[in-house]
């Protein structure tokens, strides 16, 4: 399982790339549905409606294909996260944290079987492609908000923090989804991860932390 994680043919007109977006919706249905080992490239062409063949005009194989159902999620993720911090500049900085946290969790809840695919299945070779455009896109996207809410310009004195705490999280809700949730509430993994990442954002407090000035005084 050391593949080229690439379709076997990009598609270029219209059509092409709409039966592409429907055999990655299928693929991301019968993951869900089945998990990743038991799912197979006939179950996914039959649900995509089109035959065997068109599937493998694009898709060499399976590992192809959860690894394009991987990046569209975590566009998603993204998009999700991008959405979230604009909708929490009225909110304290510990509120807006928990905002993200809590729909994080929400949004990985959908769909435990295919995150467990992802954390199982992706050979590792192919995970860690599209795991640093991932990463790349949320360091940029936290950076962002905490320059917002912190004095600190200086990007790079972030960085450390951002790897923490983007770590830390991904480690605690992958656990809280797969074995956590019969033990505790949401609520209370969302309250101690937002302490958690709080606290990595300590050192700060002497350089202006939640300093933005459309906290109304509640940060």
């Amino acid at each position: 399982m050391h593949l080229n994680p690439g379709q076997r043919r990009q598609p270029k007109q219209l059509r092409s790339r709409m039966m592409v977006e429907t055999i990655v919706e299928a693929a991301e249905q019968i993951f869900t549905e089945t998990g990743y080992e038991q799912a197979t490239t006939n179950q996914i062409a039959e649900r995509a409606g089109i035959s065997i063949g068109s599937l493998y005009q694009y898709f060499p194989n399976k590992d192809s294909l959860i690894f394009e159902v991987q990046k569209a999620h975590h566009d998603e993720q993204v998009r999700v996260v991008k959405s979230c911090i604009a909708g929490s500049r009225h909110l304290s900085f510990r509120d807006a944290i928990k905002v993200v946290v809590l729909t994080s969790i929400e949004n990985h809840s959908k769909s435990p079987k295919l995150h467990a695919a992802f954390e199982e299945w992706i050979p590792a070779g192919t995970k860690l492609i599209d795991r640093t455009r991932f990463e790349e896109n949320m360091v940029s996207l936290l950076t962002e908000f905490l320059r917002e809410r912190t004095s600190v310009t200086d990007s790079a004195r972030l960085q450390p923090a951002i790897f923490v705490i983007m770590n830390m999280c991904r480690s605690v809700v992958h656990a809280f989804l797969h074995a956590g949730q019969t033990r505790f509430g949401r609520d209370d993994i969302v309250t101690h991860l937002t302490d958690s990442i709080l606290g990595c954002l300590k050192s700060f407090e002497d350089q202006g932390l939640e300093t933005n000035p459309n906290c109304g005084g509640s940060c």
